[in-house]
């Protein structure tokens, strides 16, 4: 079977949003060779006008940037996240949803300094609710809530999310979009 070409980016305001969706969803600052990386994951050819757009951005303070011991660091800033929600839209729906999934492999909560809350909570029919959630700088990143059988059973989530909560955010997203790009 033939594989699809790539969306193709057809000026340098459609590679701008590109770049500020991208942002946007990582939530963090994120170093240039990995957004280099989630960007080849979704065009065809990186040209230099990656780089022109991505200091047009800061320039404008669009983006955040900082350069700590010769590596480049990008991040959107509200007022870049403002306009370009605006834009979003004009890039195809298809190739925003490929982004999404091919950078979700980078994304990761302790990058991004979210903190992890749980709880375990007794019900009164004597099963036990389980909450745990993570938040960042931009607010809820995710918050669930299962019941289980035991306090045993509750304990080993709340460990298990505590001990490692990206695997526990990769899994939640798996199970909700139903995208392997998750799974690591």
């Amino acid at each position: 079977m033939k594989k699809q070409p790539k969306f193709t980016l057809k000026s340098l305001t459609d590679i701008k949003i590109f770049l500020l969706f991208l942002l946007d969803n990582i939530r963090y600052p994120i170093d240039y060779a990995t957004l280099n990386k989630i960007i080849s994951d979704n065009v065809d050819e990186v040209t230099f006008d990656y780089d022109a757009c991505l200091r047009e951005l800061a320039d404008a303070e669009h983006l955040l940037f900082d350069e700590i011991d010769g590596e480049r660091y990008y991040m959107i800033s509200d007022s870049g996240r403002l306009i370009a929600s605006e834009l979003y839209d004009r890039l195809d729906p298809g190739f925003r949803e490929a982004s999404i999934k091919s950078s979700a492999k980078y994304i990761s909560l302790a990058k991004s300094n979210a903190t992890i809350s749980s709880k375990i909570i007794e019900m009164s029919d004597k099963r036990f609710e389980v909450t745990m959630s993570a938040k960042d700088a931009k607010g809820k990143v995710f918050s669930l809530s299962v019941t289980v059988n035991s306090r045993s059973q509750a304990e080993k989530i709340v460990s298990n999310f505590e001990s490692d909560p990206d695997s526990i955010h990769r899994g939640i997203m798996f199970c909700v979009t139903g995208k392997l790009a998750y799974l690591p």
